[in-house]
C-alpha cells in the first residue's frame, strides 16, 4: 500500500510537468498520455492478480521485489491516465456548470465500476472461488479471472474514448530564445497573456493554488480512511461476519453514485462551497454515528455508510470542480497542477495510513479485543469527521478569495510586462 502511494504521489507531478509540454499535438497531448498510461496499467494489472511467474517458490523478499515493481509501473500509468483525464475537462469546456457535470459523470461512472466488480467478485467467488469460508490462497483463480475481465472492458472503454473524445490541439508557447526581434516578442507576449497561460512558478505565487490544494487533501483523506478502515471496523468493533465486508462498503459505493446525481442540481441552488459544506456536514455526521454505534444492533450502521458515501460524493466532485476552476484558462499548466493536487494527496493518504498501522494495538490478537475496538472507532470517526472540517474551512476561506482572481492576472500581467 504504502509503495504504491508513494509511487503515485511522485509519479503525478512528474507526469503532470511533463504532459504539459510533451505529446503528440495533431492527436492531443492528453490523449497522448493517456493512451500510454493505459498500456501500462493493463500490462502491469495483468501480473499484479496473477502467482509469481518463474518464482512462487521463492522467499518473500523475492516476491515483494516482483510485485512492488509491477506496482509501481501500475502507479505510474494510473498516474498518466488519471491527471490526462482530469486536464482534458477544462480543455473541453470553460462553462462552471459543464465542469461539475462532467466530473459528476466521471466520479459516477468510477463509483459504478466499483460496483460491477463487487458484483463480479461475488460471482466469481461463487464459481471459481475455494470452498472454505475465509479468503485464502485457493481463491487466486477467481482474482485472475477477474483482472482479465477489468482489462478488458477497460481497454474497450479507453478505444471508445480516445476515439469519440476530440481534444483541442492547439497550444500557445513562449519560447524567447527563438525570438530576438523586440517587435516578435511582443507580439508573443500579447497573445500569451490574452490566453491567460501561467508557468508553473507562477502558481505557487498564488493563495488559492495552496486552499484548493488543502481542500483537495483533506476531502481525500475523507474518502480513503474510510473506504480502507471500514471493513475491519465492521469486524472488530461491530463484531459482524465477513459477509459484511461486502454488504456495507456496496451500500456505501451505491449512495456515492447517488451522491454524483445530487451534486448538480444542489450546485444549481446553493452553489459550489455552500453545497460542499453541506457534503462535509454528512460525512461528519456519519462520523459521530460510527464512534456511537452499538454492537448489539449494527443494522443502523447502514445508514451511516450511506451518508459517508453520499457526502463524500459530493465534496470529491466539487474539490475537482473548484480546481478546474482554479485552472480556468490556464489548460496548458493543467496537468501539473492536477498532478500537484494528487501528490500531496497520495503523500498524506500513505502517510496517515502506515501511522494507524504502526500505533495499531499490536497485543490484540482477537476479534473481541477491546482496544482494537476502540482504535477502529476512532480511525472510522475522528479522522474521516475531522478531515472534513478543515475541508469545509478551506473551502470557506477559499471563498474570500474568489474576487482577487482578475487582480492576480493583472499583476501577472503587468509582472510580464516589465
Amino acid at each position: 500500500m504504502l509503495i504504491g502511494q508513494v509511487a503515485d504521489g511522485l509519479a503525478t507531478p512528474l507526469v503532470g510537468i511533463a504532459m504539459d509540454n510533451i505529446g503528440i499535438k495533431k492527436y492531443g497531448k492528453r490523449k497522448t498520455w493517456h493512451g500510454l498510461g493505459t498500456v501500462l496499467v493493463a500490462v502491469s494489472f495483468a501480473f499484479m492478480f496473477h502467482k509469481c511467474f518463474g518464482c512462487g517458490e521463492s522467499s518473500t523478499q523475492i516476491q515483494q521485489l516482483y510485485y512492488g515493481t509491477f506496482i509501481v509501473l501500475f502507479q505510474i500509468g494510473w498516474a498518466c491516465t488519471q491527471i490526462s483525464h482530469l486536464s482534458l475537462i477544462p480543455e473541453l469546456t470553460d462553462c462552471k456548470k459543464k465542469i461539475v457535470f462532467l466530473n459528476s459523470i466521471r466520479s459516477g461512472f468510477t463509483f459504478a465500476c466499483g460496483i460491477a466488480v463487487y458484483l463480479l467478485m461475488w460471482l466469481l467467488l461463487h464459481l471459481a472461488g475455494s470452498k472454505v469460508d475465509s479468503l485464502g490462497p485457493g481463491d487466486d483463480k477467481a482474482f485472475s479471472y477477474l483482472s482479465m475481465i477489468v482489462i478488458g472492458i477497460g481497454l474497450a472503454s479507453s478505444l471508445v474514448f480516445h476515439c469519440v473524445v476530440k481534444e483541442s490541439c492547439q497550444y500557445v508557447q513562449l519560447d524567447n530564445s527563438q525570438t530576438e526581434d523586440p517587435v516578435e516578442l511582443r507580439d508573443k507576449l500579447a497573445v500569451n497573456l490574452e490566453t491567460k497561460q501561467r508557468t508553473i512558478l507562477s502558481w505557487f505565487t498564488l493563495k488559492r493554488f495552496y486552499l484548493v490544494g488543502l481542500m483537495y487533501m483533506f476531502t481525500r483523506i475523507a474518502i480513503n480512511v474510510p473506504q480502507v478502515y471500514l471493513p475491519l471496523y465492521l469486524t472488530s468493533s461491530l463484531l459482524l461476519n465477513k459477509k459484511s465486508i461486502a454488504y456495507y462498503p456496496l451500500v456505501m459505493l451505491i449512495c456515492s453514485v447517488l451522491g454524483c446525481f445530487l451534486t448538480r442540481p444542489l450546485t444549481k441552488f446553493g452553489g459550489k462551497r455552500v453545497t460542499y459544506v453541506c457534503g462535509a456536514v454528512l460525512v461528519i455526521g456519519s462520523a459521530f454515528w460510527f464512534m456511537l454505534q452499538s454492537k448489539d444492533n449494527p443494522n443502523p450502521t447502514y445508514g451511516a455508510t450511506a451518508m459517508i458515501g453520499v457526502g463524500s460524493s459530493i465534496m470529491l466532485i466539487l474539490s475537482l470542480s473548484m480546481t478546474a476552476d482554479l485552472i480556468g484558462d490556464h489548460t496548458d499548466t493543467a496537468a501539473f497542477v492536477y498532478g500537484s493536487m494528487s501528490l500531496v494527496d497520495k503523500l498524506s493518504s500513505g502517510a496517515i495510513i502506515a501511522l494507524i498501522q504502526h500505533y495499531h494495538p499490536s497485543k490484540c490478537t482477537s476479534g473481541s479485543c477491546e482496544s482494537s475496538d476502540r482504535y477502529y472507532r476512532y480511525t472510522m470517526s475522528v479522522l474521516p469527521g475531522t478531515a472534513a472540517l478543515l475541508g469545509a474551512v478551506a473551502t470557506i476561506v477559499l471563498s474570500g478569495f474568489l474576487g482577487k482572481s482578475p487582480s492576480d492576472h493583472k499583476k501577472l500581467e503587468n509582472n510580464t510586462e516589465e
